[in-house]
């Protein structure tokens, strides 16, 4: 044994009496002696043993070492735990304080797992052990603004093999009075505070207050209660970010050239026609009694109107596009009527016909219904019907061969929204990146972080994290979307006279003899009856 050098040294003087020795033999003799627990060099025993064999002279060759015990200490990021593994002596010196030294030295005075490190002590061995552990931030609850009354909702379809959909009555909204409960705010429930194992307090999240908007039309809190929100007049409620407003609803005879053209901020009832050449433009409903005549809508909620909507069937000169004074509605929820000639019609959610469209230009963003059940009616004759998800009526086209197009499985909307949102999550993501790097920087100098700047980069990260996991749901949503749009089809209940032109997805199919009632999708590349 080199005592100065902690080296372990094997000698071997050749006897011709006596045989040489092999590993058993060098191993016994170790175990018999007072290094036996020293480190050995697996291939310095084996290399010793060969220049034995060969020794003609004595020789002699380092085969180990005396070790003394090594720690390491492993701290998290948020310095929430801290982990020991532990390496025995191999002849050397015992760990003895050494850890519990360090622990001191690091800061380490919060947390401390003492039943777990005295056990790893006492046994002188252990592999990323938790020896620590901090008390992590209790997240609170967020404030809400919770409404109190029946959600905007269309009526859900019900489908069987001969009805296509349920109507519910056209001209239903939903009005509250003077006095009614609209939303209720629920306080945020701040978060606990944490510690970390060196003893500092970790920040909850600070959780910001949510207040009613201080001018909501129609609405005001309650004298007694400053999180109840109420009506103060007649109308339609609508949800706002900071609370609920309440649309008046605008009551007219007709609308023609008594009234002029109307714009409002609000929902329209119109007891009887809207005349051709008028146009109407409101935040809320459309509520028709009578027709539309070759008329303009642009709503921001639903229309329905208990008559047709007609146009005029002159095309454009040299086009075939419709003509400039045909009947156009746009609204950004669903359109409902008996039924549509000659006109362009186009929703954020639904179309929905009664009896029959002729000659009309349809794009909705779900789905197109054409047919009330049981009726044997609902036909699409001419013109070109769009929707994302789904096109029914009870026949196409007609006997005469009037060219219509029926497209579905198509959103580009959509699409943009979902590469939108990606974008927006990818600069969150780098943007965290950079965050998360300042904070690597405040755990190698703390004195940086004084002030209060490492509490707010803190909350920095947490907003952030908050946000991309909102992004995430959003993007989860659109992709379940696009998936529903792969099964995407068409339903008919009748006949699919020669002359349509069905396109699902890329796939695309011109009638040329008529065909019957199903289920159209594709499926392996090819539009069929499922």
């Amino acid at each position: 044994m080199d005592e100065s050098a902690g080296v372990l040294r094997a000698h071997y003087t050749p006897q011709e009496d006596t045989g040489t020795p092999d590993l058993a033999d060098l191993e016994e003799a170790l175990n018999a002696s007072e290094y036996a627990g020293f480190y050995r060099e697996q291939s310095a025993l084996l290399a010793f043993i060969k220049l034995c064999r060969d020794a003609k002279e004595p020789v002699k060759l380092d085969i180990g070492a005396r070790r003394d015990a090594e720690f390491s200490l492993r701290l998290s990021d948020d310095l929430l735990s801290a982990w020991l593994t532990l390496i025995p002596a191999q002849g050397g010196k015992p760990i003895g304080k050494a850890v519990n030294d360090a622990l001191r030295e690091q800061g380490i005075i919060h947390g401390i797992l003492h039943a777990e490190l005295d056990a790893a002590l006492a046994a002188g061995v252990c592999d990323n052990l938790l020896i620590a552990q901090g008390e992590p931030v209790r997240d609170g609850t967020e404030a809400k603004l919770e409404p109190l009354f029946g959600e905007y909702k269309n009526a859900k379809t019900q489908r069987d093999e001969l009805a296509v959909i349920k109507f519910r009555e056209l001209g239903h909204i939903l009005i509250v009075h003077a006095g009614d409960e609209l939303m209720r705010r629920i306080p945020p429930v701040q978060g606990k505070f944490g510690m970390n194992i060196m003893g500092q307090v970790v920040l909850a999240k600070p959780l910001p207050e949510m207040q009613f908007g201080p001018h909501l039309q129609g609405a005001a809190t309650a004298a007694t209660d400053p999180n109840l929100l109420l009506a103060t007049n007649s109308g339609q409620p609508m949800i706002v970010s900071d609370g609920v407003i309440v649309n008046p609803v605008l009551q007219v005879p007709d609308v023609d050239l008594s009234t002029g053209n109307i714009r409002f901020e609000g929902t329209i009832h119109v007891e009887g026609d809207i005349k051709a050449g008028m146009s109407l433009n409101v935040t809320g409903d459309v509520i028709v009694n009578g027709l539309v005549e070759a008329a303009e809508i642009v709503a921001g909620g639903n229309v329905a109107v208990k008559g047709g909507i007609i146009g005029l069937a002159e095309k454009k000169p040299g086009t075939q596009s419709m003509s400039g004074i045909t009947s156009r509605i746009k609204c950004g929820g669903t359109v409902q009527a008996l039924f549509a000639e000659h006109s362009h019609i186009e929703a954020g959610q639904a179309i929905q016909l009664e009896q029959s469209a002729r000659q009309c230009d349809l794009i909705a963003r779900k789905e197109i219904i054409v047919g009330k059940p049981g009726s044997g009616v609902g036909n699409i004759l001419g013109g070109r019907a769009q929707a994302a998800l789904l096109v029914a009526a009870a026949s196409l086209g007609s006997s005469n061969g009037a060219k219509t197009q029926i497209q579905v499985g198509f959103d580009p909307y959509l699409e943009e929204e979902i590469k939108a949102k990606e974008n927006q999550a990818g600069r969150k993501e780098a943007e965290l990146d950079q965050v998360l790097k300042l904070l690597a920087f405040f755990v190698k100098n703390p004195q940086k972080a004084a002030g209060g700047v490492g509490e707010k980069v803190d909350a920095k990260r947490l907003h952030l994290l908050d946000e991309l996991k909102a992004l995430d749901a959003e993007i989860d949503a659109l992709e379940s979307e696009l998936e529903l749009i792969e099964q995407a089809g068409v339903k008919i209940i009748k006949k699919i006279h020669e002359g349509v032109e069905i396109q699902i997805g890329k796939q695309k199919w011109l009638v040329k003899e008529d065909a019957g009632p199903g289920n159209y999708q594709v499926r392996d590349g090819r539009i069929v009856i499922v």
